[in-house]
């Protein structure tokens, strides 16, 4: 909310999408729980991080990194740009490097699943644990790059569609991912229950695998 002379209003949000490294940003929250509406500023340092669970699991959310200071207590405040536009919420704090926010855009999406159905069902998921294959090794085992599959979930979805440890996605529906981070983003604009194509590389030969996305409670 923002406060001025008629009173309190809304915040308005703005574009996460069009967020660019090097933008300026300010966040305000209640570091310590102590220090009420403490605003400091910095910029975005990268975009498209990914915080995985404590398995590994590809059920990470897609974040964005800043450098602006933030300390415990400031989790769930907002994250400004320069017009004033809520453009993220201060979600998680890294090491001493910087802090992570939930893009304004993901965030506005998650709230309207709770209000609509008490809870977020229809989140993505392949159901898998992955890594990023690093250029080196890429060039090295002359492997493209992609997104590794580390494990398969048992029952999930991408069990069922023929997925396996070993496998490299390099594409979803024709759109190129070569990091783990990309290949979550991309996945992240589809919902549970659509079916996606992804391009798998085992054994030195591709192949499309299409795949019914499944919700977090079944993948």
């Amino acid at each position: 909310l923002k406060v001025d002379a008629a009173g309190v209003t809304p915040v308005t949000f703005g574009d996460s999408d069009s967020m660019s490294v090097g933008d300026t940003v300010y966040a305000v929250g209640n570091p310590l729980g102590e220090l009420e509406f403490t605003m400091t500023s910095g910029m975005i340092s990268a975009l498209d991080r990914t915080i995985t669970t404590s398995d590994g699991t590809d059920s990470g959310i897609n974040m964005f990194q800043i450098d602006a200071a933030v300390n415990a207590g400031n989790s769930g405040g907002p994250v400004y740009n320069t017009s004033g536009q809520v453009i993220g919420i201060v979600t998680a704090k890294y090491s001493s490097s910087g802090v992570e926010g939930l893009p304004v855009n993901d965030a506005v999406a998650i709230a309207n699943d709770l209000m609509k159905n008490g809870t977020v069902t229809d989140r993505a998921q392949l159901g898998i644990t992955l890594q990023t294959i690093p250029d080196s090794a890429a060039q090295y085992y002359n492997m493209p790059d992609g997104a590794y599959v580390n494990a398969v979930n048992s029952g999930s979805c991408a069990e069922k569609a023929g997925l396996k440890a070993g496998d490299i996605i390099t594409a979803i529906n024709g759109v190129s991912v070569t990091t783990m981070e990309q290949l979550n983003r991309v996945k992240n604009q589809f919902t549970a229950g659509q079916t996606i194509t992804l391009t798998i590389y085992h054994g030195g030969v591709s192949s499309d695998v299409e795949i019914i996305l499944m919700d977090r409670a079944n993948a």
